[in-house]
Parts: structure tokens; C-alpha cells; sequence
């Protein structure tokens, strides 16, 4: 079995010592090196070059979010878990976009430690389980934001029309417009949605709380 190399990067104030345990005693990981500022850190990471960083979220003197990023810039193919008290999905989703392949809870437990480090190392995103769900349904509701944001206000508009059986006709003059123009809304909003039927269309609607 490969030696699996880790770094630690933590506050100094922040009591990591049990992950430090946890990792000493987990079979075939060894801990290469540790800092506690992101310029010592990438000084000794370009010498011990790790599998894996793990980044306390409360250290940085700029946002961890800098941070990761320029630990990505540099070390392309290392792996990054955060370790944060932060279960909000706009903190967990910002470290993810911003590189990091894993997100745990100071609270983590031995086995889901080691879990998460051969998740990652596999090339896999890992995110605490205890706080999952929560992640899914932020990331469910972002998602559906950025849809209904490729659609225009009158295109919304449109969509709760035909919703309660208007017709094209009907929607013209409700909205003081041409039929026509009417059914180029249509059209672009089956293009945009990319439902095939009215019934894609409802769906779509109810799932996006415009009805």
C-alpha cells in the first residue's frame, strides 16, 4: 500500500490535535508537514509535495477561498479537504468552486476522516455526511435560481398564463401584445426550459414555485 502524504495547515489558535491524532493513527497516512500562514505553507508544500492538504478554514489573513485558489494554482494535482464549524451551503459551495475536494466538520470522527481522504484521492468530491442533505438542497435551490434566470420577466409571465389554460390569443391581449410576439415567447421559452410539452411546461412552473 502507498504511503499517503498529508499537510496540515491550521491556525495556531484552532485546536487541531485531535485530527492530528486521528490521521497519525490512520494506517498508511503520515503527516509530511504543518503551517500556519498560506506563504510558509506553499514554501514547504513545493518541498514535502503532499497527496493531500487538509486547510482549517478560520486560518487565513484573506479569505479561505484566496487561499485554496492559490494552493490550486500552484499544486495542480494535490487534494484539498477544508475543515471548517461552517455547515452553510454558501461556505461550502464557494470552497468547492474555489478548488477544494472535500469539506468536514471539526467534529469528524476517525472513520470519516479516512473515508474522505481516499474519496478525494480517488477524484472524488467528498462533503461530510452528517451535512449532505443540507448541501444538496442549497445546491437544488441555486440551480433552480439560475434557470429561472435565463428566462425574462415577461417570458415568466407567459409561462403563469399558459399555466391556467390561456391561449395565445388570450395571453396577446391580457399582456397588450400580438399574438405573434406571443408565440415567439412560446418558443423561446421551450428553447430555455428545454420541455417538450405543456405538461414539461407545468412541471417545470411547480417545481419553480411560478404557480
Amino acid at each position: 500500500m502507498e504511503t499517503i502524504k498529508v499537510f496540515l495547515l491550521n491556525d495556531p489558535d484552532e485546536l487541531l490535535g485531535g485530527v492530528e491524532l486521528m490521521l497519525s493513527a490512520i494506517e498508511g497516512v503520515i503527516i509530511v508537514g504543518k503551517a500556519s500562514s498560506g506563504l510558509v505553507a506553499i514554501q514547504l508544500i513545493r518541498q514535502k509535495l503532499p497527496d493531500v492538504v487538509i486547510v482549517d478554514a478560520s486560518l487565513c489573513t484573506k479569505s479561505s477561498t484566496d487561499l485554496i485558489k492559490t494552493l490550486k494554482r500552484a499544486f495542480q494535482k494535490i487534494k484539498i479537504i477544508v475543515l471548517s464549524w461552517e455547515d452553510d451551503f454558501t461556505d461550502i459551495s464557494a470552497m468547492i468552486k474555489s478548488g477544494a475536494t472535500g469539506y468536514l466538520l471539526k467534529n469528524v470522527k476517525y472513520h470519516e476522516l479516512h473515508k474522505a481522504i481516499n474519496k478525494v484521492l480517488q477524484g472524488q468530491t467528498y462533503i461530510q455526511h452528517s451535512i449532505t442533505a443540507k448541501f444538496i438542497n442549497g445546491y437544488q435551490r441555486e440551480n433552480h435560481i439560475e434557470e429561472l434566470n435565463i428566462l425574462s420577466a415577461r417570458e415568466i409571465e407567459v409561462i403563469r398564463l399558459i399555466a391556467k389554460e390561456h391561449t395565445s390569443a388570450d395571453i396577446g391581449r391580457m399582456l397588450f401584445i400580438s399574438e405573434h410576439t406571443v408565440e415567439t415567447h412560446r418558443k423561446n421559452i421551450w428553447r430555455k426550459t428545454g420541455v417538450k410539452s405543456i405538461v414539461g411546461l407545468l412541471n417545470f412552473a411547480h417545481e419553480h414555485q411560478l404557480i
